[in-house]
């Protein structure tokens, strides 16, 4: 075999790869889109953890997102950080409005899904499902990477005003 037709086949080899984790952790649902899920690896035998992803709206209707669980923690629910004064915060969010048109980020340092009572620490190269409820859109499941320590997704950047609901 030629060396090009090996280079031309682990290309193809490497993008089809590539093309299944981008599509693993992205998920839909309607008007609704999950894109970008992760969970940093813990460390030790932490119990908690935490998920961040983008959720956004393709439809014409406002949407609200009430709330998330997996079998990998005994809890998960939305939290956000927050400055008061000099100090960081961090306070559970009831419930999320996605406008129509628009999306939310959850990303380090600000809103995401905080895991605790974690049945076993997350392990880098680990993948766990995560049921997210929405009024309109129901339940939509995702697939969570559990990527390393370090690692970051890019589309998890820039995140609009967030919007609370009741």
């Amino acid at each position: 075999m030629r060396l090009r037709t090996v280079i031309e086949l682990a290309a193809a080899l490497l993008l089809t790869f590539a093309a299944f984790l981008a599509i693993s952790q992205m998920a839909r649902a309607g008007s609704l889109r999950i894109e970008g899920a992760y969970a940093p690896a813990t460390i030790g035998m932490a119990k908690t953890g935490a998920v961040y992803l983008t959720v956004a709206n393709d439809g014409s209707s406002p949407e609200r997102l009430r709330g998330v669980t997996t079998a990998v923690a005994r809890h998960a629910q939305l939290h956000v950080h927050a400055m008061k004064g000099d100090v960081m915060t961090m306070a559970p969010v009831e419930c999320l409005a996605i406008p129509a048109g628009g999306r939310i980020t959850m990303a380090p340092g600000g809103l995401h899904i905080m895991l605790t009572g974690l049945t076993s620490p997350l392990k880098e190269g680990q993948q766990f499902p995560l049921h997210l409820f929405f009024d309109g859109g129901g339940e939509i499941t995702v697939d969570i990477a559990v990527k390393s320590l370090s690692a970051s997704d890019p589309r998890l950047s820039g995140d609009a005003k967030l919007e609370f609901c009741d």
